[in-house]
């Protein structure tokens, strides 16, 4: 995944490590990935030390270890266990108990290991039967350990991995929660975030790197992004939104369901991209947004860091520079070949007694052109469904929802639609803004992003 935070300044500290590593550091004979997270202080913290002094350490197990260099607070943390111990001094705290850990892996552990042996002359169907059970077992273990582990998130609250199952479970429209990857919440990274926000501190720079033999994957002393496998899953929980791109001028990210993109009115309401961007990156302009998406929607947006880049991205948009993609699917039928294209120019406009739904008016309404490509047809939970890809040339209001709703379209709402169809309970809408392509504001380059939907289509 996209390394969350500038690195430059983690690399700095991190060689400094490297260098303690490699001077017989009680850690040296480590394999493994360890990162550094540079954080400041917030306004409302003051610093408990003298900021003048070159390193001054205060190591705790239980609290972790900050490392204060003048306004810098630098924090360690290493991936999985270290010589079969969750913590050590010196690095902040695993997000789990160790004794807790252990306690839940030793229920099943014995049985598990005998399954794990093959008798002589088992038979197919022994062999079937001896894996079900053996991979029931380590399943129901694995929710065991997962239940322990708790963290904090950019916004101050606690979470765990039943919360981050059960949001996966809803943007992927699954009917049943599934495990995480084994060792998620065991890497440097959520570790090192979750201790910042816990202690109030604000990150400004992050980085990992591997220590230690190399492998296919890895090389020694080699730098690298959080990985997709584990972290993929729990640095989007701890930090609010999913970072593609991120750099001095603008970010990218993969809005979820059910997320505003823009603050609406009231203190209910405030709760968005746009805040949580500002929250991540206090040097954020103060309104970064340059286009949103439906709050039901999920995928790509782009936002700006400074008012030339927010300007430039604005005209983009006005100018329909920018190229968007959508994948949508439809709650039932269309009755065309698949890969059969077409094109709507359709005239909506607010509805003002039934906000905020809009409505089909040819004489008032503003039109709305989307281009569309049947893809196929499939089953999903029992029912036929229909899935599209909508290229949008302008942006109305619900524009693509009503394209497949209105009897002047498909007349097939999507799945989900809970203002224009029918939405089941813990179902949420299927549409995904999946590509976006536009014109870097400062350097010039062609920026095309792709992020695939959650959900099957």
């Amino acid at each position: 995944m996209f390394a969350p935070y500038p690195e430059e300044k983690a690399k700095e500290y991190a060689r400094d490590f490297i260098s303690e590593l490699e001077a017989g550091h009680e850690l040296s004979n480590f394999n493994g990935m360890f990162g550094i997270l540079v954080c400041k202080r917030n306004d409302d913290r003051k610093v408990e030390s003298d900021a003048d002094c070159e390193t001054i350490t205060r190591c705790d197990v239980q609290a972790g270890c900050e490392i204060v260099y003048g306004d810098d607070v630098v924090l360690r943390a290493f991936s999985g266990q270290c010589n079969s111990r969750w913590n050590v001094s010196g690095f902040v705290p695993a997000l789990v108990d160790q004794v807790k850990y252990d306690n839940a892996v030793i229920d099943n552990d014995k049985e598990i290991h005998e399954l794990s042996e093959i008798p002589q002359d088992e038979t197919a169907e022994q062999k079937k039967l001896r894996d079900e059970k053996r991979i029931a077992l380590c399943n129901e273990t694995l929710s065991k350990i997962y239940s322990l582990y708790n963290f904090t998130c950019a916004d101050k609250t606690e979470s765990n991995f039943k919360k981050l199952s059960q949001k996966i479970k809803f943007n992927s429209n699954e009917e049943t929660e599934k495990l995480l990857p084994t060792g998620t919440g065991d890497c440097a990274a959520p570790k090192l975030l979750s201790y910042a926000f816990s202690h109030n501190l604000v990150p400004y720079s992050m980085t990992e790197f591997y220590w230690g033999k190399p492998n296919t994957h890895l090389e020694h002393k080699k730098f690298y992004p959080p990985c997709d496998e584990k972290c993929g899953f729990i640095l989007p929980e701890i930090l609010g939104i999913e970072i593609l791109y991120r750099d001095e001028n603008i970010i990218v990210v993969n809005k979820t369901s059910g997320l505003l993109a823009v603050p609406g009115r009231g203190p209910d309401k405030q709760d968005c991209v746009v805040n949580r961007v500002k929250n991540l990156f206090p040097f954020c302009i103060e309104q970064p947004s340059v286009h949103r998406l439906d709050m039901d929607t999920s995928g790509l947006m782009v936002l700006a860091f400074d008012e030339e880049s927010h300007r430039n991205l604005s005209m983009q948009f006005e100018k329909g520079e920018v190229f968007k993609k959508y994948i949508a699917v439809l709650d039932g039928v269309l009755k065309v070949p698949d890969n059969t294209e077409g094109q709507f120019k359709l005239k909506f406009r607010l509805d003002v007694d039934n906000r905020p739904h809009q409505i089909y008016d040819e004489v008032y309404g503003k039109e709305g052109i989307t281009d569309w490509k049947k893809l196929r047809v499939f089953k999903m939970k029992g029912r036929d469904v229909t899935s599209v890809e909508f290229i949008p040339l302008t942006g109305r209001t619900h524009q693509l929802r009503l394209a497949s709703s209105s009897e002047h379209g498909f007349n097939i709402p999507i799945v989900g639609d809970n203002l224009y169809g029918h939405q089941d309970e813990g179902q949420r809408l299927l549409l995904h803004s999946g590509y976006l392509c536009f014109t870097h504001p400062v350097t010039g380059a062609r920026m095309e992003f792709i992020k695939e939907p959650d959900f099957k289509y």
